[in-house]
């Protein structure tokens, strides 16, 4: 196909030279395409199926654990050791789930181990409780039959011993699904033990001795076992896979997000020389065939379009949505990989700096993605996005500036293009010399790395061949950068000089004192438009100029590794003590929940994130602070009410409830029998999988799981009967059926649990027939349970999976649903607070800056150390809790809607306006950084930013009204209590005023090539948008929960009669 591809290139159709050939060639180039588009299709099939290598080895290595299960059984050993328990083997086997990065699948096996040891203890005590109640009440009856297992044979029934194992599966169920609820990581060793005690506990009643429920537990326990070390052989034997390798994989996409962001960054400013910055259309949209502005058009688009960014806009904020998604994930995988004892280059604290790093080379990028934002707010004030009934005039002098403002533009963007497409190309070679360096990907094979003049170091050592050329990946490719972003910093002057030359000004210090206006003056309103102007070039050479700086640091990060031999050779990484006793004692702590920390996350909506004590503990009204021990030990009484009424508490009744709707069948005289045979305890396992805590989710998990175990059905029906039920063809297509399952666990994480329920349905169904073909007919039945034919089992476990799942159904909406509505809410309202929090940590960080009392940013204990980890933290969770109430907003849908319609838009809005506040907070944050420089550089520039920071914590650059707003904000909504009357929201900072009316000269024009000047216009704009965005977050919450209204209006005067409006108008339930 290679070949045929290249003759077509060769030989291009109309370049013959004669007839004969032209039509030789014709006839040739004709099969080559025919053969191209075959190719093509199968190319396009494969990239739109989204695998890859790694997927298929992932796949492969899912699929291995059951068939090595289902495989062992064939041995008559293992057959004759777990008798009717193997299809156990095989179903721990699949639960384990051996696909999981090494230090998550160490941590939940851990606690799958120690999970299913206590209940093998609780299991215990209950048949000990239950054997002892069947000698108190009925005399010694000897075993009538065969039990579940070798040596556990079963003696009548016992109402006595039913009722004590009911009250203990009802205890079990509780006690572990309160805990699932509130420690998000225990959520699979939960469901291990909720299988245990099922199992356990439903045939518990009908031993007659200890020594038969001791063989049971001791067989049950081996059989959970056994999965799991086929699960642990599987996931550090056969293609392991580090959380380490996960966290570099995931850094290299996180790179290779930001060269995309940066492309279309420059895609974005590129247009800004020819489009209207404020409509987003080509020039040639509004000129005739003359050249001149087409008024009618300008005129259309006010009236029917609406606030639409064009392609470029649209596509550097979906890459920065990319970066967002991103950061978050790794985030999430990076406290693992830090766990974990590794054979490797970077140690942990090496991998939180190249974290750090690229998180700061983030920052800038979403930072400039918001300029199309500024525009669109700049029209929407002047009214260039409206539609209003303006006098022609009027309309015509709006056109006017307006064109003029767009030509002003289009020309200040075309100076600024070269030096901005040169620096986006340099800062591109250094992601990528970034990637190479520290190996997060391969050097292609035409590259200079690779080139035979390659030294040890991987250089290229021969100087004279390349000259001076530098490519990504050579040794001193950090000077090559350095160069580039101080170029572009110098040409910077040009810049400004230019837009400064357009506007009748110079750049010489006090040139243009003597025009300088003030407020009233009659030229102040276009002073302050030319201001604003200046402002956002500054903003986006700030910005820029930053992603450089930051990037150099990245690329020095790298090249320092490599320069002490750290990226040399692999060696021994083992956590630290500390690190390991931080991790044991927070093991079962509360922590912020991940996709892979709960199998069904990705079902249930939103994310748990601990938002701190603060958010969770308020002052009790009721009570003072104990101030004896008989009053410390009634608060302790305090903390079982506490408890029995918290939410975890609740969900884990309701499981409870919902188990022994089913469970019952099993301690009943007249039912018993019946459960045992039919094997409904799988329908109680199907409970404890199915009960999810809001009920979004459970209709979501309700139709998803009985259409996976439907189509797990049919699955059994072709792996059997394709090869007339042959043992090696069904254990062959058993493998193959599972593989190809694991691909919708891989590319749709979000049905994980509806395809792990259909493999484990497909393993149970077809497991359980050879278990049956293994052991005989006679032993297969010896528990109770009689032996069906394959088309007879597979409708019954059908059939027990659905019923159970319509208990779980039931049961997420009965007493009263907890819908995911209401979560939502509450998690918006803890996504207000802890962007209160951070705007508390921004504060404080500029105003230690503006002190000059940080400390050494290098000392641990320092406070400015201590307020950039604190910042970080919370900015994490927040973008992480951002991300979970977009997941959230999505399971609305699926919850039944009574009465008014969910106004699930203002939801998005508000979720929207939340994220554009905390990118204009972290850019305040990253813009005052510059403070930290003002002891060094020249003596001009030094003196220059002392007096600005100075005067800056003169005229207190920042106020805590901002958080008290956010955390009122967040209380109205968590609580949903009406706002208070003529709630606004805080100005912006107004500096410039403020600075010009202490010293006239700080914002002089002359001072604008100052790194801090540039600084301030950032900051003066993130704060600007910061309250354009306040005030729209106030109008929507306002819109969600009402506002209180004491107004009074006169009805009548010749009565002076007074009436209210309504004393509240806000949300009723």
């Amino acid at each position: 196909m290679a070949g045929s591809h290249s003759s077509v290139e060769q030989v291009p159709i109309g370049q013959s030279a004669s007839n004969s050939a032209g039509n030789a060639s014709d006839e040739q180039s004709s099969r080559d395409e025919k053969a191209k588009k075959k190719g093509s299709l199968l190319i396009r099939i494969w990239d739109k199926s989204g695998l890859n290598l790694g997927m298929v080895i992932t796949m492969f290595k899912g699929a291995l654990p059951p068939t090595i299960a289902i495989a062992l059984f064939q041995n008559t050993g293992f057959a004759n050791t777990y008798s009717t328990l193997g299809y156990l083997v095989a179903i721990m086997s699949i639960l384990s789930f051996a696909i999981m990065p090494r230090a998550k699948f160490i941590q939940t096996m851990f606690f799958n181990i120690i999970g299913i040891c206590i209940g093998s203890c609780i299991a215990l005590l209950s048949i000990y409780c239950s054997v002892q109640t069947r000698a108190h009440t009925t005399p010694h009856t000897e075993s009538t039959s065969a039990g579940p297992s070798p040596g556990a044979s079963v003696a009548p029934y016992n109402s006595s011993a039913s009722a004590v194992c009911a009250i203990w599966l009802f205890f079990n169920i509780y006690i572990s699904n309160t805990l699932r609820a509130s420690r998000p990581q225990l959520q699979f060793p939960v469901i291990m033990y909720s299988i245990f005690a099922n199992v356990a506990s439903t045939y518990a009643p009908q031993f007659a001795t200890m020594s038969q429920g001791i063989s049971f537990a001791k067989r049950l326990l081996e059989s959970f076992l056994t999965g799991f070390g086929i699960a642990i052989a599987v996931s550090f034997l056969v293609f392991p896979l580090t959380s380490r390798t996960v966290v570099f994989k995931t850094a290299a996409g996180y790179i290779g997000a930001l060269r995309g962001a940066l492309k279309a960054q420059c895609a974005y400013l590129e247009s800004l020389e020819s489009k209207d910055a404020y409509m987003g259309r080509d020039k040639e949209e509004t000129e005739g065939s003359d050249g001149h502005r087409k008024h009618h058009l300008f005129h259309h688009h006010r009236t029917n379009r609406a606030s639409q960014p064009f392609p470029e806009a649209k596509g550097l904020k979906s890459a920065v949505a990319v970066l967002a998604e991103l950061d978050g994930k790794i985030n999430g995988d990076v406290p693992f990989a830090k766990r974990e004892l590794a054979y490797g280059k970077l140690n942990a604290s090496e991998i939180s700096e190249l974290i750090k790093l690229m998180r700061l080379v983030m920052l800038p990028v979403m930072g400039m993605s918001s300029v199309a934002d500024i525009f669109d707010r700049v029209a929407e004030r002047r009214g260039w996005k409206t539609s209003p009934d303006l006098d022609p005039d009027d309309d015509q002098r709006t056109h006017e500036a307006r064109e003029d403002e767009i030509g002003q533009w289009n020309e200040i963007m075309r100076t600024l293009h070269e030096p901005f497409k040169v620096l986006t190309e340099a800062m591109d070679q250094g992601l990528e010399h970034a990637l190479y360096t520290l190996e997060l990907a391969d050097r292609p094979k035409n590259s200079p790395g690779r080139d035979a003049n390659k030294g040890k170091d991987g250089t290229v050592t021969d100087t004279e061949t390349k000259g001076d050329i530098v490519d990504p990946g050579d040794k001193n490719f950090a000077e090559y950068i350095s160069a580039k972003v101080d170029r572009f910093y110098d040409q910077r002057k040009l810049t400004l000089n230019t837009w400064c030359h357009q506007h009748g000004l110079d750049l010489k210090e006090n040139q243009a004192s003597h025009d300088r206006k003030l407020p009233g003056d009659p030229g102040w309103a276009e002073h302050e438009r030319q201001q604003r102007r200046l402002y956002l070039i500054l903003y986006m050479e700030f910005l820029l100029w930053s992603t450089g700086q930051a990037i150099l640091n990245l690329v020095r990060f790298a090249d320092e590794k490599v320069e002490n031999g750290v990226m040399k050779k692999n060696r021994v990484i083992a956590p630290g003590m500390k690190r390991l006793k931080k991790w044991l004692v927070n093991a079962l702590s509360h922590e912020d929940s991940s996709v892979d920390h709960t199998p069904d996350s990705t079902e249930t909506p939103g994310i748990n994130i601990q938002v701190g004590d603060a958010y969770q503990r308020s002052k009790d009204p009721e009570h003072l602070p104990p101030t004896n021990a008989w009053q410390r030990f009634g608060n302790g009484i305090r903390l079982i009410s506490r408890f029995l009424g918290s939410q975890s508490s609740a969900f884990g009744f309701r499981v409870a409830c919902a188990t022994m709707s089913v469970g019952i069948v099993a301690f009943l005289k007249d039912t018993q029998a019946f459960f045992i045979q039919q094997r409904l305890v799988w329908a109680m396992i199907m409970v404890a999988i199915g009960m999810t805590v809001t009920a979004g989710a459970g209709i979501f998990g309700f139709i998803g799981r009985v259409t996976g175990t439907t189509i797990a059905m049919c699955t059994s029906y072709l792996i059997w009967y394709i090869v007339d039920g042959k043992t090696p063809g069904v254990i062959v297509l058993m493998f193959v059926f599972t593989f190809c399952e694991f691909y919708f666990i891989l590319r749709y994480p979000r049905f994980v649990v509806i395809t792990i329920l259909a493999i484990v349905t497909q393993v149970l169904v077809v497991g359980y027939e050879l278990q049956v073909q293994k052991v005989g007919l006679k032993i297969a039945e010896s528990n109770g349970q009689p032996a069906y034919p394959l088309y007879e089992l597979a409708p019954y476990r059908l059939a027990c999976v659905a019923g159970g799942m319509l208990v779980a159904f039931i049961w997420t909406f009965f007493p009263y649903p907890l819908t995911a509505r209401s979560q939502l809410r509450k998690d918006l309202g803890a996504s207000l607070y802890l962007l209160a929090n951070y705007y508390s940590c921004v504060h404080t960080t500029v105003r230690t800056r503006l002190h000059g009392t940080e400390g050494d940013p290098d000392d641990k204990n320092s406070v400015g150390r201590r307020l950039d980890k604190a910042r970080e933290k919370v900015f994490t969770k927040e973008m992480a809790l951002l991300a979970g109430l977009r997941e959230h907003s999505n399971f609305t849908k699926w919850e039944p809607t009574f009465g008014g319609k969910f106004p699930r838009q203002q939801y998005d809005t508000i979720i929207d306006e939340a994220q554009n506040v905390l990118r204009y907070m972290g850019l305040i944050s990253y813009a005052s950084n510059i403070l930290r420089k003002k002891d060094e550089g020249d003596s001009a520039n030094a003196s220059w930013l002392k007096d600005f920071s100075r005067l800056m914590h003169s005229v207190n650059v920042t106020s805590h009204e901002l958080t008290s707003t956010l955390s009122l904000l967040s209380a109205s909504v968590t609580n949903g209590n009406a706002l208070p009357p003529y709630l606004e929201a805080p100005k912006p900072y107004g500096l410039s005023v403020k600075l010009e009316a202490i010293d006239a000269d700080i914002l002089d024009v002359s001072h604008i090539t100052e790194p801090g000047y540039a600084a301030f216009a950032v900051m003066q704009i993130a704060s600007s948008l910061i309250s354009d965005d306040m005030n729209k977050l106030i109008s929507n919450i306002k819109s969600l929960v009402g506002e209180v209204d004491f107004s009074f209006h006169v009805i009548s005067s010749s009565d002076d009669s007074l009436a209210s409006n309504d004393a509240l108008k806000g949300k009723v339930d």
